[in-house]
């Protein structure tokens, strides 16, 4: 499906929806039951909040059976839900667009990434900030038979239950699944019990986030930049093993301006800096309707602090990603992340075989 048959399917719901006091978070939680009524019976301890909230919906539309010939022909054209986060973007993005720095990542972006981390069986592989899960469905598709354990945390119930859905019916059974609801940055006992567990981290953190009042031991945070961004980063140290690698998004400014040179400095004492690719503006236009500007960051947790290891590190742009950047834009673009990720040379730097 494109882009422009998506949006119009988008729209079209919605105002059918409205028409029987429908919308918001009820209308996502309607769509999500549904799919779990046609696709779900396999998964166990279904949330709960979905069942419920969604039912109470459905009885409102349910004597309009044109409108549920619809929904039916939405959902049977995604059995694995990976449309699922798309939606809950559209009926409840506004939630996390004003103010929160939350900026759900592109499919197209999510696969890049997904293909920087090596594949070795019993992988443990976390999002700490899990959003609708496309990073780690990303990620199961890479594992294939491969052994794994996908870890998805979000602070937001609505996200982890969205998570919950999406990975039972989009990842193979020999793929494990563990959910988690903890902030991140004063996390709770069942988040810290992952410290030194996890190999690797996919994950687009909330951006830019500004916090003043919170008991931390994080080392960035305590060097002056009390932000989301430097917290994350000392967070995913906890979590990682040494030699555990972080694929993340962060604002471009922490990569390239001034006023960050000694968090990027303090960075490079715990870490090995192993690549950078630049990502266009607009890259998240579709998904949250800003041009905020983003960079793929590729980081190694060092087995020791300051310790001496020599390694090579790749840096490249991508002018564009394979979709709209803007409203101008007509068609799908050249998916230039999609070559980088392919360079032989990229590979090899990375251990990617």
């Amino acid at each position: 499906m494109t882009f422009k048959q998506l949006a119009e399917q988008k729209k079209l719901l919605e105002d059918r929806l409205r028409r029987y006091g429908v919308e918001g978070e009820e209308s996502f939680y309607l769509l999500a039951s549904e799919y779990l009524l046609r696709f779900g019976s396999d998964i166990t301890n279904p949330p709960e909040r979905i069942i419920e909230r969604g039912r109470k919906a459905f009885d409102r539309i349910s004597h309009d059976e044109d409108l549920l010939a619809f929904i039916a022909s939405i959902i049977s054209s995604d059995p694995t839900g990976e449309n699922l986060p798309v939606w809950y973007q559209h009926f409840l993005g506004r939630r996390f667009r004003e103010g929160s720095g939350k900026f759900f990542t592109p499919r197209p972006v999510a696969c890049a990434m997904s293909a920087l981390i090596p594949c070795i069986d019993d992988a443990v592989i976390m999002d700490p900030t899990c959003g609708g899960g496309t990073f780690l469905i990303e990620a199961s598709k890479r594992w294939k038979h491969l052994q794994c354990r996908l870890v998805a945390n979000d602070i937001e119930a609505s996200l982890v239950d969205l998570a919950q859905v999406v990975l039972n019916l989009a990842t193979p059974g020999n793929h494990q699944k563990s959910f988690l609801s903890s902030n991140i940055y004063d996390p709770e006992s069942q988040f810290k019990a992952w410290y030194g567990r996890v190999d690797y981290i996919l994950a687009n953190p909330p951006f830019s986030l500004q916090i003043e009042t919170i008991d931390t031991d994080s080392s960035l945070f305590n060097l002056g930049y009390r932000n989301s961004d430097a917290l994350f980063l000392d967070v995913c140290f906890n979590l990682l093993r040494p030699d555990g690698r972080l694929i993340c998004l962060l604002p471009h400014s922490i990569v390239a301006n001034t006023e960050y040179q000694r968090l990027r400095l303090a960075v490079e004492e715990s870490w090995n800096l192993l690549g950078i690719v630049g990502l266009p503006e607009g890259v998240f236009h579709l998904t949250a309707s800003t041009t905020t500007r983003a960079d793929i960051v590729i980081l190694e947790k060092k087995r020791a602090k300051h310790s001496s290891k020599r390694t090579k590190s790749v840096f490249a742009y991508a002018p564009s990603v394979g979709i709209p950047l803007n409203s101008r834009m007509i068609g799908q673009e050249t998916n230039y992340l999609s070559q980088i990720v392919d360079d032989p040379g990229l590979k090899k730097v990375l251990g990617l075989g």
